[in-house]
């Protein structure tokens, strides 16, 4: 129980931050379009990078929730297509509020889901690249500094992390197991995870 009070105060605390610390600055008209192209004239890689791993990480927990459903009441996929627009910070107070339960539907393997993985992996992998290798950090300071929009993407990776680590300890709870190094990585965690579980060899409970 002391978990959803500490998820709801991660969630306050983020919200506050956010309206709070900093500046204002607001981005040109349209520049969301540039931060779809990954216009790097308009806008330092470090922020579009961020950008663009926001999209992916709702998508692996889509896929997480395909089977973790069975677990959770109601049921989180509305709250996990609404993380595509809304990002963690609806996820995070849905499961502060979700009911745990029993279930005696068996774990259904996707074939697909590795598949997605695999692409998704491989497309995070050149985000991260991108961003280490071209951004200038101290713009991004500036942004983060100055801007909303960037303070807001940034504390919701985070949060994103956060629900990761909380989601892969209750699975491994449920799996009598401790969480394992992969499962700390963040993003490729949990795509390590969906990976191996939703393999032809693999079982689950």
């Amino acid at each position: 129980m002391y978990r959803r009070y500490l998820l709801f105060l991660i969630w306050a605390i983020a919200i506050v931050f956010i309206l709070v610390f900093g500046n204002n600055r607001v981005f040109p008209a349209g520049f969301l379009f540039s931060f779809f192209r990954f216009d790097q004239s308009q806008f330092d890689t470090s922020a579009l990078s961020l950008f663009t791993l926001l999209g992916i990480y709702p998508a692996a927990f889509f896929m997480l929730f395909l089977d973790e459903k069975r677990f959770l009441k109601p049921s989180p996929m509305l709250a996990s297509c609404g993380a595509f627009v809304l990002g963690s910070f609806i996820l995070m107070p849905y499961l502060a509020l979700a009911i745990p339960r029993q279930t005696f539907l068996p774990f259904r393997r996707r074939k697909f889901v590795p598949y997605l993985v695999a692409v998704l992996a491989v497309l995070s992998a050149i985000v991260i690249w991108l961003a280490l290798a071209r951004s200038d950090w101290s713009i991004f300071q500036i942004y983060f500094m100055t801007n909303q929009f960037v303070r807001t993407m940034t504390v919701d990776l985070v949060m994103f992390y956060i629900l990761q680590l909380f989601m892969l300890h209750r699975i491994r709870i449920r799996q009598d197991q401790r969480l394992g190094w992969r499962d700390l990585i963040p993003l490729f965690g949990l795509f390590s995870y969906l990976f191996r579980c939703h393999l032809p060899a693999s079982t689950n409970s």
